[in-house]
């Protein structure tokens, strides 16, 4: 409850989408770039305890993370290249759900190749890019060297032909022998 009124998902959502409102996560030397940028009213120089602390807090947070939700944000391209250096940079080993639904419509490429991604992985994905608005401008998706199966080629190739995706252009599946070639990954999903 805040200010004598319940206080539920939608108020949450609408209070962080609004003016900025929450940001991808930074980096602890993306933090301490920008903590130097800020000055502390009490006149000391806390800076060095801040960035402590805060790499302490995400170390701990992210190296134990296996679900993050970026969903309708409003996140636009330099919201998603901050989450993706985040990500890169090896500091969410735990991770197995990332939910982006809304964050970033003008997602052009998706580069999720040398990964451990499976059929339930890719499943996921056909999912989230199968809703609506998800990725209309997605033109390039990478899924090469991964796990992917024929049951996940498949998922991704219905999502596709229901419309998911309407920009695709380019897109790499798995190669690896015990898994379907790229042809034949292919030949489910449409040109």
């Amino acid at each position: 409850m805040r200010a004598g009124v319940e206080y539920d998902w939608n108020s949450l959502t609408d209070d962080c989408t609004q003016d900025g409102g929450r940001r991808p996560p930074l980096l602890p030397s993306a933090f301490a770039a920008e903590l130097e940028k800020k000055s502390f009213t009490n006149g000391k120089d806390d800076k060095p305890l801040v960035k402590r602390l805060y790499e302490a807090a995400f170390k701990e947070q992210f190296g134990k993370a296996t679900e993050l939700s970026y969903m309708d944000l409003g996140w636009g391209d330099a919201e998603a290249a901050q989450l993706a250096e985040v990500l890169a940079s090896g500091a969410a080993p735990r991770l197995e759900k990332l939910y982006l639904e809304g964050a970033a419509p003008r997602l052009e490429d998706l580069y999720l190749g040398n990964n451990e991604i499976g059929d339930e992985g890719c499943k996921a994905l056909a999912a989230a890019l199968g809703k609506e608005g998800a990725a209309p401008r997605l033109e390039v998706l990478d899924l090469l060297g991964n796990r992917i199966g024929d049951e996940g080629c498949k998922a991704l190739a219905a999502a596709l032909k229901e419309g998911a995706a309407p920009s695709l252009k380019a897109r790499d599946a798995p190669p690896l022998a015990t898994r379907p070639s790229p042809a034949q990954c292919s030949s489910h999903i449409p040109s």
